[in-house]
């Protein structure tokens, strides 16, 4: 993909654009930081937030430019980062694009700000202050370490315990599997012949913390909304699994082909792959954030969300394609070594794969802030026929929108407006978690709200609010 096609596509967590080079370092700095602190990313310089390619001004001089930026960054930003600065012409405009390569010695950060207030992270297209947790996790990748191999010296390690990891491994694995084993795994460590617990121990025995969980859930419809049936999954860790497995299995049709002789009973969507995407969640997420993996079935769709956005410097497009960055060393090298999963990082374009044989629509993988977001479509589900026109006719006819205009809004669109009348305060990415999609439809959807003068901005975007307008195009 070239740089002009990047461009179209928007700012992401990889891209951001600058109209000009800000007078005030900080506006543009913390993004520098922010992308030496995940999967690297570039700056372009001389196109808008509108995508608008406009250019460095004829009267700059390039060479100086440049010299400043770099200046700034070695200034500011510690540790030292790597970055190349460099020109771009599209339609005979010189851009400068500030390309910043993944860091190995997590947390990078303004100097002047201290660790603790100036480390930056992305998220989706937004650069953020990284929480005391985020800090945490980019100190261990920057020491090469990994969360679940720490000691958990907050939890004794007893026969029962052990006796309870030993034979549901041993069953996984078919075959023996002893407290040596556990050692040689790393889920116990030994220190002068006393076993020490591991956090790895912990979350397999589901003693972790509150949040080591799976929260399962079937809605009415396609929202988040109405419960029919909800149900939490503690214990350990591959019995949450199962459990929440076998709750989606509950939850979705079951149909039955015959061929010839042969009656054979199938479910709407592949089962290994709902099993596969669980555990998935459950190898892959941030354990140092108090939130819990949740699934959820709906009428269009099976969701499964995970704490913690992709680790370190993998992209989702690196994801889809087949590389893996492991957050949770033991548990990932543990699941491998009883056949649970497979070490190469495939599972997710297997996914894909599985769904086209079965002619199905392929999974959709998204990053919505700190979570990761799969969702499987069932095929059983048939959407509502209306056109454009007629949902919005109808929206406007239930009071959905306070007054008709020229603008068309889909439908999908005032699902968004309906979130906003019952949380003016939330943020883009809030709505974006409520809704289940992505942060830049969400964005999309406000753009055409406000055009169509259905809402207003009141007060800034940190501190305001959505106002439900009255009175709007006509």
């Amino acid at each position: 993909m070239t740089i002009q096609e990047e461009i179209q596509n928007g700012e992401s967590r990889t891209l951001e654009f600058k109209k000009e080079l800000p007078a005030e370092s900080l506006k543009w700095i913390k993004t520098i930081a922010a992308f030496a602190n995940g999967a690297g990313g570039r700056l372009v310089i001389g196109v808008s937030n509108q995508r608008e390619i406009i250019g460095i001004s004829k009267e700059t001089d390039i060479f100086e430019l440049k010299d400043k930026i770099s200046d700034t960054i070695s200034q500011m930003c510690t540790p030292q980062l790597m970055y190349d600065i460099y020109q771009e012409s599209i339609k005979n405009k010189v851009l400068i694009v500030v390309e910043v390569f993944p860091g190995n010695d997590t947390p990078y950060f303004i100097k002047s700000f201290g660790k603790e207030n100036g480390t930056f992270i992305r998220l989706d297209a937004t650069t953020r202050n990284a929480d005391i947790t985020t800090i945490d996790e980019l100190e261990l990748r920057g020491k090469r370490r990994y969360y679940d191999e720490l000691p958990f010296t907050e939890l004794d390690v007893t026969e029962n315990d052990i006796a309870t990891l030993c034979n549901e491994f041993s069953k996984r694995a078919k075959h023996e599997i002893t407290t040596e084993t556990l050692v040689n795994m790393h889920v116990l460590q030994k220190r002068e012949n006393i076993l020490v617990a591991t956090k790895a121990y912990a979350i397999f025995l589901g003693k972790h913390d509150n949040f080591s969980k799976i929260q399962c859930a079937r809605f009415k419809g396609v929202e988040r909304v109405h419960f029919i049936d909800k149900k939490d999954f503690d214990g350990t860790l591959l019995s949450q699994v199962e459990g929440a497995y076998n709750f989606v299995l509950e939850h979705i049709n079951l149909g039955v082909e015959i061929k010839g002789l042969y009656r054979k009973e199938q479910y709407e969507l592949p089962e290994a792959i709902i099993r596969e995407l669980i555990l998935n969640a459950v190898i892959h997420r941030n354990y140092m954030m108090s939130s819990c993996v949740q699934v959820a079935v709906y009428d269009d769709r099976v969701e499964i969300s995970s704490p913690g956005s992709l680790f370190g410097t993998l992209t989702l497009q690196e994801a889809l394609s087949g590389r893996s960055s492991i957050r949770n060393k033991v548990i990932a090298g543990v699941c491998e070594k009883l056949g649970v999963v497979e070490g190469w990082g495939t599972g997710l374009k297997r996914t894909i794969d599985v769904c086209h044989e079965m002619n199905i629509r392929e999974p959709e993988f998204l990053e919505i802030g700190d979570l990761l977001r799969v969702n499987l479509y069932r095929p059983t589900y048939k959407a509502e026929t209306n056109t454009v026109e007629e949902s919005r006719e109808s929206a406007l006819e239930s009071d959905k929108l306070p007054c008709k205009c020229t603008v068309n809004v889909p439908e999908i669109a005032l699902k968004t407006y309906s979130a906003l009348k019952e949380n003016p305060r939330a943020t883009s990415a809030e709505l974006a978690e409520i809704l289940g999609i992505a942060l830049r439809t969400v964005k999309n959807h406000i753009s055409i709200l406000k055009k169509c003068g259905s809402i207003e901005r009141v007060g800034s975007d940190k501190s305001g609010y959505w106002k439900i307008t009255e009175n709007g195009e006509s």
